[in-house]
């Protein structure tokens, strides 16, 4: 009996207080003017992922380039018009072309790899948009 209300006790005092995990939005960028490049560089917190997120405002294409540590870095690209992971970016530099829809949002979250994760090692990188 008392080791029931001791395990009952474990569960609740559990499930009363979760531990929280605060995360940052994404920090929206935005494409500039045609023809013009928009770069952005940063590093990512120690076992946390840095997100991006481009709101497309019109039909247009885009050139997305990126330059990152190989050696500690990787990059997962979401496109809302489509279902899952857009692109899986782990060798750098790297670049794609991409239709962007009026309404269409990309979202790029910069992350460690495995090893780096694990030391608490940060990724650095850099990335343009350009408008074509």
């Amino acid at each position: 009996m008392k080791t029931v209300a001791i395990i009952s006790t474990l569960l609740l005092a559990s499930v009363a207080a979760p531990p929280c995990i605060a995360r940052e939005p994404a920090q929206e960028v935005f494409l500039s003017a045609a023809d013009q490049t928009m770069t952005t560089s940063g590093e990512t917190p120690a076992r946390e992922a840095s997100t991006y997120l481009l709101r497309m405002p019109s039909d247009l294409p885009i050139n997305f380039s990126v330059d990152a540590d190989n050696s500690a870095c990787s990059l997962e690209i979401k496109k809302t018009s489509q279902r899952g992971v857009f692109s899986t970016i782990n060798r750098f530099p790297a670049s794609f072309k991409d239709r962007g829809q009026t309404g269409d949002e990309y979202t790029f979250s910069f992350f460690q790899n495995r090893v780096s994760f694990m030391s608490g090692a940060r990724c650095a990188f850099s990335f343009s948009l350009t408008q074509m």
